[in-house]
């Protein structure tokens, strides 16, 4: 599906006009397929352990405010599941992919991506017994090209749960918003989770990251606490607090999660507060997605000026350009060079809050241009990507530095 006009730039950078395309591509094209998937043949195909989970969440303020979007699908290997002399299922292995749609608090639209495996098992040959898992999943963020590896150890049992994740980022710093650049957080994160009725649990986690929010050495750590509410299992209320260098502040959170596909089920019931101890009949599920991978999490450091050039300006010679075709920068000096100067010129995100991607619009290298003695400007040529699934325009701008 072709975007047609898919960049824009003018005056001294770039101009700033929205994109909503591979995220709305990529939103409504997968959630539309996985649920046609789960509902028409997902078991049949996969077994009846198949599932697709949508969960749709609001929140008013903070970090993540306003509507955000996960789907995650499930799906069985079921040549590795071990059952007991009773039937009962010992231990599951499953592939898992998702996404997470959301807006962070400078209002930039992220659409982060994830794909792994996890195996699970039970501790004892009990039907209610605990469970154990371990997981591997690629986090990746596809308007600024972030990825992360986690790898996680989870555990569930009738009163609770609990996890250790450690976030290892695979992708350096990159350009951020208009003067800052950004890269995954990495560290390490120990959770537990108590059930106190059927409907009520509380939650703690805490973690020491890699450095801070500057970009300095250091491990500073961070501590959370919440407390959620499911009056009904496709409905859930949830209060969180954080205290700490990267997170900081309370949240408030209401979410509706429908599952897809899965054994089939009754229309489950309104709840209300639950039964006090009742948490410790129901079995731990197995085939439950790995949690906390949702959001693609990043620190931010104000970029660094050294090597930029006082009077340069520069300015695109076409207004937009459809996606893989050539741009023409035109790089310019206030006044006739009086000897030979060499610039480094380069495509970077634009303003908004929907800027080009590097690595997936354009390619992030920079070009030489040298602007000769008693001439004040020259041209450089890009090659913009092939991005196929774009649709609506996305911004460009253009940094330049004096060039060893």
């Amino acid at each position: 599906m072709n975007c047609g006009s898919a960049f824009e730039g003018s005056g001294s950078a770039a101009a700033s006009n929205g994109l909503h395309c591979l995220s709305g591509e990529l939103g409504g094209v997968v959630m539309d397929g996985l649920a046609l998937v789960a509902e028409g043949q997902g078991r049949r195909v996969f077994g009846e352990n198949f599932r697709v989970v949508h969960r749709l969440s609001w929140s008013p303020y903070g970090d993540g405010g306003g509507v955000a979007g996960n789907l995650d699908a499930v799906v069985p290997l079921n040549f590795a599941v071990r059952r007991s002399e009773t039937g009962a299922e010992e231990s599951a292995l499953f592939l898992q992919q998702g996404l997470t749609r959301w807006r962070d608090k400078d209002g930039f639209r992220r659409t982060d991506v994830r794909y792994g495996a996890a195996y699970r098992f039970t501790l004892s040959d009990e039907p209610d017994a605990d469970v154990l898992g371990l997981s591997t999943v690629v986090q990746e963020n596809v308007e600024r090209g972030h990825q992360r590896l986690v790898t996680g150890l989870d555990y569930a049992g009738r009163w609770g749960g609990g996890w250790l994740q450690r976030f290892t980022p695979v992708t350096d710093w990159r350009p951020g918003r208009r003067g800052y650049e950004e890269r995954p957080i990495g560290g390490t994160e120990l959770g537990a989770r108590l059930n106190v009725t059927t409907t009520i649990s509380a939650d703690a986690a805490i973690a020491r990251w890699e450095e801070d929010g500057a970009g300095a050495p250091g491990s500073p750590s961070e501590t959370r606490l919440g407390l959620a509410w499911r009056p009904h299992p496709w409905l859930s209320l949830r209060t969180a607090w954080g205290f700490g260098a990267v997170e900081e502040g309370g949240n408030a959170r209401l979410a509706l999660s429908i599952p897809l596909g899965g054994a089939p089920r009754a229309l489950p019931r309104w709840e209300g507060l639950g039964v006090l101890g009742g948490a410790a009949a129901a079995p731990a599920d197995m085939w439950r997605p790995v949690e906390n991978v949702d959001r693609l999490r990043v620190v931010e450091r104000v970029a660094p000026a050294s090597g930029q050039v006082d009077g340069v300006s520069v300015r695109f010679l076409r207004p937009s350009a459809p996606t893989g075709a050539e741009i023409v920068v035109e790089v310019s000096l206030s006044a006739p060079a009086s000897e030979d100067v060499r610039l480094s010129v380069r495509l970077a995100p634009g303003s908004g809050s929907n800027p080009a991607a590097p690595g997936v619009d354009y390619v992030d290298e920079p070009s030489i241009v040298t602007i000769r003695s008693g001439t004040v400007s020259e041209r450089v040529t890009f090659r913009l990507l092939r991005n196929p699934t774009l649709h609506a325009a996305r911004t460009l701008t253009v940094d330049v530095s004096r060039a060893a």
